[in-house]
């Protein structure tokens, strides 16, 4: 945690100073992120970090603890606030299946992530964080999202949307991986450059609705596979014969 110098700050002075180290560490992996450019860009001396901080691990922690808070927050609160809104139209309001949570849920980390980008680009470097002391780091963020997709497919499993015969981890890893590579995806769909939004402060627009068709698309695909879909019998009886 910071020291209390840190939180003694006037705010902009302290916003000014994370905005900064998060840009740092975005553009950065953590072995090569620099405190001595922190500070250049702040017009500092490399000593008041150390009043804040104990050292650059410190710094590090608290900025990928600070960007996972504020992104599972705005996920939970866009998606309650989606289904409250959801819940007032129709009558009675019922809750939404796996499906549809895992959609909303993915749409708006995405959409998270284009409008927060040194958040989302510090949190996607810390999943993939090389340094072995930072290991530990990483390992926390992939179980906090497993966690969470764990909780969703055993809902689902207890409303049937899934099948019975359902291996459950091996179904979180799946998810996790597809969801977590998605990114990847939407960069090269959208020609987004996360470095390059970090840099310039903010990226092109997204179009909302276009972001939205790729996320159901991709609930499409989970929810029908990549089979054809089954023909009744009767559908295959007056079906021409091949030979």
């Amino acid at each position: 945690m910071p020291k209390p110098t840190f939180f003694n700050l006037p705010e902009d002075k302290r916003r000014r100073f994370t905005d900064a180290a998060l840009d740092e560490f975005a553009l950065h992996d953590y072995r090569s992120a620099s405190v001595s450019r922190i500070v250049s860009t702040l017009g500092i001396a490399k000593g008041s970090v150390y009043q804040y901080f104990e050292d650059k691990q410190e710094l590090y922690l608290y900025l990928v603890t600070l960007a996972a808070q504020t992104k599972f927050e705005c996920i939970d609160a866009a998606v309650r606030g989606e289904a409250s809104v959801r819940g007032n139209v129709s009558a009675p309001s019922s809750e939404p299946g796996f499906f549809e949570r895992y959609e909303r849920t993915v749409y708006h980390g995405a959409r998270f992530d284009f409008t927060h980008p040194r958040h989302g680009t510090l949190l996607y470097n810390a999943t993939y964080e090389p340094s072995g002391e930072m290991l530990a780091v990483s390992a926390r963020l992939r179980e906090q999202s497993a966690r969470y997709l764990r909780s969703l497919v055993e809902a689902g499993l207890a409303t049937g949307d899934l099948r019975a015969d359902l291996d459950v981890e091996f179904a979180v890893f799946a998810l996790y991986q597809l969801t977590i590579s998605l990114r990847d995806y939407l960069s090269e769909r959208f020609r987004f450059s996360f470095k390059g939004a970090v840099q310039a402060g903010a990226g092109p627009p997204i179009s909302d609705e276009a972001l939205r068709e790729v996320i159901a698309e991709l609930a499409r695909l989970l929810r029908q596979g990549l089979g054809p879909v089954a023909t009744t019998t009767e559908e295959q009886r007056t079906q021409p014969r091949v030979c």
